[in-house]
């Protein structure tokens, strides 16, 4: 026989991270001489245990026949958010009904439970008609019935309000809980075995008794699981950090959720100060930050002195966009007895969550431009922190919170969780309304088809994968071949070749010297350290596999360094090759490029046509060939958000024209830019007031225009 607990937060059980906080079914194992499967999940109603979070389904194919299962909602049924509310006597009788017929079906007794009560409860208790309504259920079904909710309003109005304060999660300074805790409805472990006991006693014989007294202090919550902080050289560890629980998840969420009233009712110029202050908080910390991360990710701290710089840079930006005004896209059409009076504006999505990329420790993780656009936008953040650098990433978020308290902001407008299951808890959490990807196609592909398939699809900003092909005409390589092959080998190797950017593909005229000249510039470059031990593997393997295709040559290989260290390669071979080869259209991560030569304008622009969608596309040309660049610019048009011309694509200018995007897969979302300033309206969503009284407009549409916006007036654009 095995217990099987359905339920709330109350029930749930909870990591060390949040010790003390405990739950009943988490202090039920030191009653019983069963084993007990608590399946319970923070903020669960009936319906939404069966319909989003897939409690249901995984109790059903976990029971068997002498199995007994413990059913009990009631806290959050009543809620009309997120997909948990049912009315008393009618959908949530219903949901419970699945249970019971579920439970039944597969030889289990189920059993009902009614809440356990706040501590602040009054003579009737605080979870309206649904205690009454399971009661009912359970008589009419036939069913056992152990009445918590009865239970629970007895012993905490025989304790009073103040004595039960005890087993309620209230609590000054805790290194779990800084800022101490005033919580009427979650427990301590005392508290969670003082409600595991009332449940037992209330079960009657229903329960198999365990011999002995429990105690609080045997309530155990689960350790989390370590992400180590890995030297990118040495292959050492240097610290550990725990991974954040599905459940810590939820409380992340929950408090951001709480946060967005706040960040909204700051205004554009309340946020455009938190930007700020959040910038100049990394700017005083930069020293520590790039030490940190060339430590986890050998980068370079020049270089990654230059990042925090962007990073910090982007703050401001947003702070700019902020007060300029024009994010809002403030729209009034006035009644003139044809219509009525219209006025729309854009809004925060909510809450959103977002992804650090591995080979950005700043500009795209904890502090960079998805996190920035959100906040502009209005939106809390809780941001999924990357396995290779979680001290990096606790840095940053450290310097961001310094920057929200001096702006007069709770710490928590940004919070960090770690590890790959936070990652997917953070996707399917009903509270989070969007989410920002930057990394590979492979995991950008999972997170988004689990984003799309909730049973409320979200908005998923991936950016996945490019090839950023680079075309040299033949006038171009005739007249500045060693000047090209300087430039682009340069681009080529920048950051170890770990750049999104990268131009990993060059479509180049056979005969033009330009493999010739490259090949001398890729021979001096010396050994290569990768961002982690993975990224590495895969680099190796994928050179492996380009330098196996047949009619492809490695025609230059840089200085090995062995260990750790990587050389770069430089490919070359006709352009037929990619009918043959799938292999030549796909991102090779790592300081590898790729050149294939074409004989003619049609060859290059088939060739071209066949790469699939990119964030960049490159054209070195001379002014001569006006008609072949024409056509071999509308190609790329259709294979890329950034055009570049006689440049090279790596280094992505931030500023108010930027685009970072491009068709799938370099990005899931092709009219969106993970950079520049349009990428705030990824995180924002229109809404029209109609007739709507003057006193109930927000600020940004009244008469008057007193937050002096650029606003389109019927039809005609108005400055400040």
């Amino acid at each position: 026989m095995r217990v099987f607990v359905a339920g709330d937060s109350t029930a749930a059980s909870y990591p060390a991270a949040l010790a003390p906080q405990a739950g009943w079914g988490q202090a039920l194992p030191l009653f019983l001489d069963v084993p007990v499967v608590n399946e319970a999940v923070p903020g669960a109603s009936a319906r939404s245990s069966v319909e989003r979070l897939g409690m249901f389904q995984r109790i059903m194919d976990a029971l068997a026949p002498g199995d007994l299962l413990l059913v009990c909602f009631g806290h959050n049924d009543g809620k009309h958010d997120q997909g948990r509310f049912a009315a008393p006597y009618g959908g949530y009788q219903d949901f419970l009904r699945r249970y019971l017929d579920g439970a039944r079906a597969r030889g289990a007794t189920p059993v009902l439970v009614t809440s356990v009560e706040r501590r602040l409860c009054g003579p009737e208790g605080t979870h309206g008609d649904h205690p009454g309504a399971m009661r009912a259920l359970a008589e009419a079904e036939g069913v056992p019935l152990a009445d918590l909710q009865a239970a629970s309003l007895r012993r905490w109005r025989e304790l009073g309000p103040e004595a039960a304060k005890e087993l309620f999660l209230w609590l000054g300074p805790h290194p779990n809980y800084p800022e101490g805790s005033a919580d009427d409805t979650h427990f301590t472990a005392r508290g969670a075995v003082e409600a595991a006991r009332l449940l037992v006693e209330a079960a009657g014989g229903l329960l198999p008794r365990a011999a002995g007294e429990p105690d609080p202090g045997q309530v155990e919550w689960a350790p989390a699981e370590p992400v180590w902080s890995v030297d990118a050289r040495t292959g050492e560890r240097r610290g550990r950090y725990g991974s954040t629980s599905p459940i810590e998840v939820g409380v992340a969420c929950r408090r951001a959720e709480e946060l967005l009233p706040r960040l909204e009712e700051a205004g554009p110029a309340g946020r455009a100060a938190l930007l700020e202050a959040m910038a100049g908080a990394l700017d005083e910390r930069a020293g520590a930050l790039a030490a940190a991360a060339d430590a986890e990710t050998a980068l370079g701290t020049a270089r990654l002195a230059g990042e925090i710089t962007r990073t910090s840079g982007q703050l401001r930006l947003f702070a700019e966009v902020l007060r300029e005004g024009s994010f809002l896209d403030a729209r009034i059409d006035t009644a003139d007895g044809t219509r009525p009076d219209l006025r729309r504006m854009n809004v925060p999505l909510g809450v959103t969550g977002v992804f650090s990329a591995g080979n950005f420790p700043f500009a795209f993780s904890v502090g960079g431009g998805d996190t920035a656009s959100a906040l502009a936008a209005g939106c809390p953040v809780v941001v999924k922190a990357h396995p290779l650098h979680p001290e990096t990433s606790e840095l940053t978020l450290a310097a961001l919170r310094e920057g929200a308290r001096r702006a007069g902001f709770p710490a928590e407008v940004v919070q960090l969780v770690h590890g790959h299951e936070a990652g997917i808890a953070l996707v399917r959490d009903a509270r989070v309304k969007a989410v920002g990807f930057t990394g590979s196609i492979p995991g950008g592909r999972f997170l988004h088809d689990l984003a799309k398939s909730r049973p409320d699809p979200i908005p998923f900003y991936g950016e996945l994968g490019s090839l950023n092909p680079l075309v040299v005409t033949p006038g171009a390589a005739a007249r500045r071949a060693e000047e090209i092959a300087e430039g682009l080998v340069a681009s080529v190797a920048l950051g170890a070749g770990q750049f999104c950017v990268k131009p990993g593909l060059v479509l180049a005229p056979s005969g033009g010297g330009l493999v010739e000249a490259m090949a001398r510039h890729v021979a001096a470059l010396g050994p290569q350290v990768l961002l982690g031990d993975g990224i590495r593997e895969r680099f190796e393997a994928g050179a492996a596999d380009r330098e196996a295709v047949a009619g492809l040559r490695v025609v230059a290989t840089g200085q090995a360094g062995g260990g750790r260290r990587v050389a770069a390669r430089l490919l070359a071979g006709p352009v037929s090759l990619l009918e043959t080869s799938e292999l030549l259209v796909e991102e090779c991560f790592g300081p590898m490029a790729v050149v294939l030569t074409y004989d003619d304008e049609d060859e290059l622009l088939h060739a071209l046509a066949a790469t699939p969608g990119n964030l960049t596309a490159t054209l070195h040309c001379e002014p001569e060939e006006e008609k072949p660049a024409a056509r071999i610019t509308a190609v790329m048009r259709e294979r890329a958000g950034r055009l570049v011309f006689d440049g090279y694509p790596t280094g992505v200018a931030v500023g108010w024209a930027q685009q970072h995007g491009g068709p799938y897969p370099a990005t899931t979302e092709p009219a969106s830019t993970s950079v520049g300033a349009a990428s705030i309206l990824r995180f924002l969503r229109p809404v029209v007031y109609q007739n709507c009284p003057r006193h109930l407009l927000p600020e940004a549409l009244r008469d008057g225009n007193p937050w002096r916006l650029p606003r389109r007036v019927n039809g005609v654009l108005t400055p400040l």
